[in-house]
């Protein structure tokens, strides 16, 4: 969950509100429109055993009922309306639609003055019950009317049709709605996101949009912190450029002293070149996330342009095979011309005729390969020389002070560096170089 974007973490959420709202709201209106129905048919029935009501009398003691009623449904048999009176007696009164029924149920009738509402599986019940003048007194009579439950199950389903299909179309349009709007709200931090990774290739001093209210204030901090890595580069390069020039004067003096002996000579170019090699390393990253990309293609064939002038005796083939994308290194373009100089200059001297470069553009990083058809280092060397400690001058005569600043100037940069055996039968060493993405 915590790997899930913004977008997609509020997109989840909108989306579960809509998967819980939406079978709520149909619930909700199949209940109101149940209840709402079957109010209807209590209604209708109620009007129904009315006017039979209204028809029934006792005529010299025997049940006086028209033989057609008002409602044709009364009339035709198996209509799915039915009606039957009943008294102490037993069935009074029985409706046309009603003769191919076997059996009239004995259904209990109400108090005198109530009425009954209920339903089954298969039909609806109204039952009322009143009292008429007979000839030997008053005498309670239970008007039951019976609908089938068809056409009211037909209309449930229908409604329900209809309600599934607008909500569904209802949900799309939501869902449309909601990615719009995401994208809207989502916009300025797009917007800030770009600026931010165009400052961190070196193509933006400063992040410069009007953003919402909300953003504003990360804004602010985030140009404030360009602005002090900016002074902060700024005064420590500054400072080591300072600390070389009042090294190199002394050393300089020292260095031309005629009266200095033979052997102190040596330590002290020693001492220049360590000099030198520890500016390099401390200027080294220091160029922070926000430094322009160097392309790493224009880089490597001038390198193996010069290599082909310094080894013309050796004949030597020196090839690239670059990705097709481009890589870029992040950081000082001198930095990068000491780091693959070195690697491909000991390339050269230990290959037999053929020296080949090539860079591979990963997700996350950037890898250039340097092989050659020498004689290689040995498998048991490999990763001891990849140790912290153990300077690379262990693979070649000659090479010591040059791959130590390689290992330094990588380590500043929080590179890597992998030493295997090539397919021309040499050594194969990767530089891997991050990416600010």
């Amino acid at each position: 969950m915590q790997n899930l974007s913004l977008r997609l973490r509020t997109f989840a959420a909108a989306l579960l509100t809509l998967f819980i709202f939406i079978p709520l709201t149909a619930f909700t209106l199949e209940k109101a429109f149940n209840s709402s129905l079957t109010q209807s048919m209590l209604q209708q029935l109620r009007v129904q055993s009315l006017s039979l009501i209204s028809e029934f009398e006792f005529v010299k003691g025997k049940v006086a009922m028209p033989e057609q009623l008002y409602n044709d449904q009364f009339n035709i048999p198996g209509s799915g309306l039915y009606a039957f009176i009943q008294s102490e007696q037993g069935l009074l009164w029985q409706s046309l639609s009603t003769l191919n029924w076997q059996d009239i149920p004995n259904i209990p009738g109400p108090q005198i003055g109530e009425e009954d509402f209920s339903f089954h599986q298969e039909y609806f019940l109204y039952a009322y019950t009143a009292e008429f003048e007979h000839p030997k007194g008053y005498q309670a009579v239970s008007f039951y009317i019976l609908q089938d439950k068809n056409v009211f199950d037909t209309e449930k389903q229908k409604f329900a049709n209809t309600l599934w299909k607008w909500l569904g179309l209802v949900a799309i349009l939501l869902l449309v709605l909601l990615l719009i709007s995401l994208n809207a709200a989502l916009l300025p931090i797009n917007k800030l996101n770009k600026q931010i990774r165009l400052a961190e290739k070196g193509q933006l001093k400063r992040v410069d949009q009007q953003y919402p209210p909300e953003l504003e204030k990360l804004k602010t901090s985030i140009n404030h912190l360009l602005d002090s890595e900016e002074q902060q580069r700024s005064r420590y390069k500054n400072s080591l450029s300072d600390l070389a020039h009042s090294l190199k004067t002394p050393l300089a003096v020292l260095s031309s002293n005629s009266a200095l002996p033979s052997d102190a000579r040596e330590p002290i170019q020693q001492i220049d070149m360590q000099i030198q090699r520890q500016l390099k390393r401390a200027v080294a990253g220091t160029s922070g996330a926000f430094e322009k990309g160097v392309e790493i293609k224009p880089v490597v064939k001038k390198l193996l342009n010069a290599m082909s002038k310094v080894y013309v005796d050796k004949k030597l083939e020196l090839s690239y095979q670059e990705d097709e994308q481009n890589g870029q290194f992040q950081g000082d373009i001198t930095d990068l011309m000491e780091i693959l100089g070195n690697v491909i200059d000991n390339a050269c001297k230990a290959a037999s005729s053929k020296v080949l470069v090539s860079t591979k553009v990963m997700q996350k990083n950037v890898q250039v390969t340097i092989e050659d058809d020498g004689s290689g280092i040995p498998a048991d060397k490999q990763q001891s020389l990849l140790k912290r400690g153990t300077r690379l001058d262990s693979y070649k005569e000659g090479q010591g002070i040059g791959m130590a600043v390689v290992s330094d100037l990588l380590a500043a940069y929080q590179g890597k560096l992998e030493i295997t055996t090539s397919a021309l039968g040499g050594a194969a060493i990767t530089l891997i170089f991050n990416l600010n993405k």
